[in-house]
């Protein structure tokens, strides 16, 4: 079955960047289709009442836009261009620009939801503030109206193809693995590893894990309850995975317990396998502002740094 990605591209290096990445992930998987896709910008509201009266203000607009036009249009078809030296077929990957109709994040949603792509690509990178990124930028917004659309948020470095996958027993957990085995499915690459991971977590202080003297034994049968319910889920994700093409040598299950920052334990196990992707699902989220700003999945986005996350729901 083939996938449809739709890859944003607002003309700047970091957009361009995510090319690299795609490519990575889906260069060797005949089943992807790519449309690279740009969002063309308002007039400046400060020309818009010249526009109204003066016709030679109208003119000069006219001749922005249609400079702008050609810009991006170059723009992509170079990308275009890119993606077929690296050996993807022309009939892979397509190009589409627009004017604004309501707002650059919403036009990308709405192509996204009214294309019915199976992910939205773009850069996480640029950003200065976490704030930007999570209250005004394009990727935050993107990602706070995506609804059931997967989006990836891609980081600056090009990893290694090893993808971790963060569980917690929950069926949006298990969309993100479904999700993935979808992608992974015409890849049959040998070089892709996915490390299924659990982490359970800890009882601790600010003195320390071990301020309860029975913290362990007040924990274990809750800890041996949850392993064994774990252990089953990670099973199941498993399978999705063989069923997908993958080998048994190719996955790793990795339980991490009692870790008092769930979303740094995430990430600590990110960097020791070397994977440069991480996907999450995002469960549990009944507001927008809670998971901006406080659940897991918000944290680990927040300090992933370099590394593209998944989005799933």
């Amino acid at each position: 079955m083939n996938k449809k990605i739709l890859v944003a591209i607002d003309g700047s290096r970091n957009s361009l960047e995510t090319l690299d990445y795609v490519n990575q992930v889906g260069g060797h998987c005949p089943g992807i289709e790519l449309v690279l896709f740009h969002v063309l910008p308002p007039v400046p509201s400060v020309y818009k009442e010249d526009l109204l009266s003066n016709p030679e203000a109208q003119k000069y607009i006219r001749q922005w836009k249609k400079k702008h036009q050609e810009a991006i249009e170059q723009i992509l078809h170079k990308s275009m261009e890119k993606m077929i030296r690296w050996g993807w077929a022309g009939d892979r990957v397509r190009v589409k620009s627009q004017e604004k109709r309501v707002g650059l994040a919403r036009d990308i949603l709405f192509e996204a939801h009214n294309g019915l792509y199976d992910a939205v690509v773009l850069g996480r990178r640029g950003l200065s503030k976490v704030e930007e990124f999570f209250l005004g930028s394009v990727s935050g917004k993107v990602l706070q109206g995506a609804g059931d659309v997967p989006v990836w948020l891609v980081g600056k470095k090009t990893p290694a193809p090893h993808i971790l996958v963060a569980l917690d027993g929950s069926e949006n957990a298990l969309r993100a693995v479904d999700h993935l085995s979808f992608v992974l499915e015409s890849c049959p690459s040998e070089e892709v590893r996915v490390v299924l991971l659990n982490v359970y977590p800890g009882l601790v202080t600010l003195l320390g894990p071990r301020i309860i003297p029975n913290l362990d034994s007040l924990n274990s049968s809750a800890q041996e309850t949850h392993r064994q319910r774990l252990e089953a889920f990670m099973d199941q994700a498993e399978i999705m995975l063989l069923e997908a093409g993958l080998s048994a040598r190719q996955i790793k299950k990795k339980f991490c317990w009692r870790c008092s920052d769930i979303a740094r334990a995430v990430l600590a196990e990110a960097d020791k396998g070397d994977c440069g992707t991480i996907v999450l699902g995002r469960r549990g989220i009944s507001k927008t502002q809670e998971f901006f700003l406080g659940s897991v999945s918000g944290k680990i986005i927040q300090q992933a740094g370099q590394k593209t996350v998944w989005v799933i729901s």
